[in-house]
């Protein structure tokens, strides 16, 4: 019989990842919140820390992303229509 779950490392290592994109979506999360707190209010002084929220997040993804398909060997596009029915 054939081993089906991956090496304990590389899944220490997915864990890490998974944690790392939802923290990255909290912190954009809150940063979003400050910069628009309500649908008719948007406090321009808060866009650069939204900003930055939001570009650590995209990297956060991205690392998740590249380790799937690392992992897999799949392509990103083949990675995205595993997500369609």
């Amino acid at each position: 019989m054939i081993d089906a779950q991956p090496p304990r490392v590389m899944q220490d290592d997915a864990h890490a990842l998974v944690d790392a994109v939802r923290e990255a979506a909290r912190r954009h999360n809150l940063t979003w919140n400050v910069l628009v707190p309500d649908r008719f209010t948007v406090n321009h002084d808060a866009e650069a820390l939204e900003e930055i929220a939001y570009a650590e997040m995209a990297t956060a993804k991205r690392a998740l992303r590249d380790h799937i398909c690392a992992v897999y060997g799949i392509s990103v596009d083949e990675l995205a229509s595993l997500a369609m029915p």
